[in-house]
């Protein structure tokens, strides 16, 4: 945090300023503190919005590189997933109002298990923040979205759905079936955990 303060990270945001801050939320909601991970959050979408990371990079002027393009992608579409992660086991407002006109990040991969779990996790990005941000929920409007939602599951990988028997503690929950840079592939590299998502 020092470092970040001397380099005025505020003042001049860059990209790496901004990927550092989105790699403290995790330590932060890990060690138990969730209210910082919030507030530390709601800067780091400010400064993103300051270098425009919510808009399809093509459309930037000047337009950056190809590979920072990616990179620029790859960082919104994180952002979405944890501001919607923030919201709803706080229970507040969605920090960031809408998705911008960012495209998804371009598939790196063939494996066409990855590209399902690609897909999932952005329809379902999009889906849970109409739901957060939904008003008033009537009992049709709670209908349709759990046709939609039950819609979304069918296209999850059967091998990444979730199976009863892992509430039961006495059973030892299966490894990751896809490998840690697979099951990160929605985050820029620096992003991905060591250890594989259960």
């Amino acid at each position: 945090m020092q470092a970040l303060r001397m380099a005025s990270f505020m003042n001049r945001p860059t990209l790496l300023a901004i990927q550092t801050l989105i790699m403290i939320g995790p330590y932060l909601t890990n060690s138990g503190r969730f209210l910082d991970a919030w507030t530390l959050f709601g800067l780091t979408i400010r400064l993103a919005h300051s270098i425009g990371l919510h808009r399809n990079p093509k459309y930037l002027d000047p337009a950056p590189p190809l590979r920072e393009c990616a990179l620029r992608q790859m960082l919104w579409w994180w952002m979405l997933h944890m501001d919607q992660q923030y919201s709803m086991t706080l229970g507040r407002p969605l920090g960031i109002s809408g998705i911008g006109d960012c495209l998804p990040p371009e598939p790196l991969t063939t494996n066409p298990t990855i590209l399902r779990l690609d897909e999932f996790v952005n329809q379902f990005t999009v889906l849970a923040r109409q739901i957060l941000s939904s008003d008033r929920l009537t009992n049709g409007k709670i209908d349709d979205f759990t046709d939609r939602l039950r819609a979304l599951w069918d296209a999850m990988p059967e091998m990444l759905q979730f199976d009863e028997s892992w509430l039961d503690e006495s059973k030892e929950i299966p490894e990751w079936p896809l490998d840690a840079m697979a099951a990160g592939k929605s985050c820029p590299p620096s992003l991905s955990t060591p250890q594989a998502p259960r």
